[in-house]
């Protein structure tokens, strides 16, 4: 073999191995990539959790009457950071289960989502309700609550609406919530005015104008219905 063959099979040679490296096996996807070592993800987090905290307090002062005020708040890429859970899962090569996430959550090792705390924070002391809603099953109540207390966000006063089966949808939760009915009736209706999450499906409604007022939508590339 001449020198000229051996010298292009040496420069294929390296062209494959520095694309293996780049785009090889062990290189995370692009959205979870994203969500854990960007800081434009960070970033963008702490600053709609900024904004949905000026405009609530807003709304919170500009009324008489706050005692029946609420936020519901989902938990899951809202106030949770569940992106190890998707790369254990990627690692493995496998993709979402009931029982993989029920393990996962009873871990208890959920980080925070940038923002979260100072939002959670300054609503309080404004008296305002904190209601999680989230398609978390009921039945990890416990270790939900361990985790966010590890995380310096759980308060005495917080409530949970957490699924209890599949015909337990968001909507029918969110309607407790303002009819004061089911699991809310001895807290009686409450006025929410606001609502935080990462998916159309945590809002009532998909009205425009709406974002950036009372329904403030955080950035959640790794999964969703779309």
């Amino acid at each position: 073999m001449s020198k000229k063959k051996q010298f292009g099979i040496l420069c294929s040679f390296l062209v494959l191995t520095s694309s293996f490296i780049l785009h090889g096996e062990n290189k995370l996807p692009n959205d979870i990539r994203w969500v854990r070592e960007s800081s434009e993800y960070n970033n963008l987090c702490a600053q709609i959790f900024t904004q949905a905290r000026k405009e609530i307090i807003k709304t919170t002062k500009s009324e008489r009457n706050r005692k029946n005020h609420a936020v519901v708040v989902d938990l899951d890429e809202t106030v949770l950071d569940n992106s190890r859970y998707q790369v254990e899962r990627w690692e493995t090569g496998l993709s979402f289960t009931q029982d993989s996430w029920s393990d996962w959550v009873n871990r208890e090792d959920a980080e925070l989502i940038s923002g979260a705390k100072v939002f959670l924070t300054a609503i309080r002391k404004e008296g305002v309700q904190v209601i999680f809603l989230s398609n978390r099953m009921d039945s990890n109540l416990k270790p939900t609550l361990r985790n966010l207390e590890a995380l310096g966000v759980l308060d005495s006063s917080d409530l949970f609406l957490l699924r209890k089966n599949k015909f337990d949808t968001k909507e029918t939760r969110r309607s407790e919530v303002l009819e004061g009915k089911g699991r809310m009736k001895k807290h009686g209706p409450l006025k929410v005015i606001g609502y935080v999450g990462d998916q159309m499906g945590d809002f009532p409604n998909e009205s425009k104008a709406d974002f950036g007022k009372s329904n403030f939508l955080l950035p959640n590339p790794m999964y969703g219905k779309w």
